[in-house]
């Protein structure tokens, strides 16, 4: 299952319009957080008969709820990244997820900014000629087209142990920065910086629920050692 996340949209129009190339294309679920003036009349004028997308929307406060149970995250910008996916990569990928997996999807004005970007397993952007903006709908749809697309060639996923979700890897972020900052490793100053260091590369090795669950008895183990 794919969400299609909508990072505070400051337009009711924009989101209506999204929830229409949801329909068209198929191509996932719409949630969106923490919505500014969010105005269902707004929206439904430009859904255009998409009412099921939009009674179906799951509305929540914070981008780490919508990403709670994911798998993989990629995150979309209109900011040259290096390595970043084209549309058909980024379909591609979150097909072949073993679980829920999202695509997000920056406000109309700023984009993601660093902080959200940093919770990305990968970045993916839409090539563009002379402009590197597109309206939301617009970059929605250009994704949607791409998982519609895929899905008609891409076979099921094989069956694969369960991969960690966000939830648990924050887990692991939050034991390990407490056990890190304890003996010295950390800069108390700034201790996020390698924390986030350290995440991203476990985002990219995508690792089990097993694995982040040994890890987190490891944290543990030192945790009691440390108190001998």
């Amino acid at each position: 299952m794919i969400k299609f996340v909508l990072h505070r949209p400051r337009s009711s129009q924009n989101i209506g319009a999204a929830a229409r190339a949801l329909a068209n294309t198929g191509a996932g679920e719409l949630w969106v957080v923490e919505p500014l003036g969010f105005d269902r009349a707004q929206a439904a004028k430009l859904a255009a008969g998409a009412d099921q997308v939009l009674e179906k929307m799951r509305v929540v406060r914070t981008l780490e709820e919508a990403l709670a149970d994911c798998t993989d995250v990629v995150m979309t910008t209109g900011r040259p990244v290096a390595g970043a996916l084209s549309p058909e990569a980024a379909a591609a990928r979150l097909l072949a997820a073993a679980g829920p997996c999202a695509l997000v999807f920056g406000d109309e004005v700023r984009g993601l900014g660093n902080r959200e970007l940093r919770q990305a397993s990968a970045i993916a952007i839409i090539p563009t000629a002379q402009k590197s903006s597109l309206n939301l709908a617009q970059a929605v749809m250009v994704f949607g087209y791409e998982v519609l697309k895929a899905r008609g060639a891409t076979p099921p996923p094989l069956e694969t142990e369960a991969l960690a979700d966000e939830q648990l890897l924050q887990l692991l972020r939050s034991r390990c920065r407490a056990l890190l900052l304890g003996i010295g490793f950390l800069n108390p100053q700034q201790p996020d910086l390698a924390l986030d260091e350290l995440l991203a590369l476990l985002r990219r090795a995508q690792p089990t629920r097993r694995e982040v669950e040994m890890l987190l008895a490891a944290v543990a183990q030192l945790e009691r050692t440390r108190l001998r």
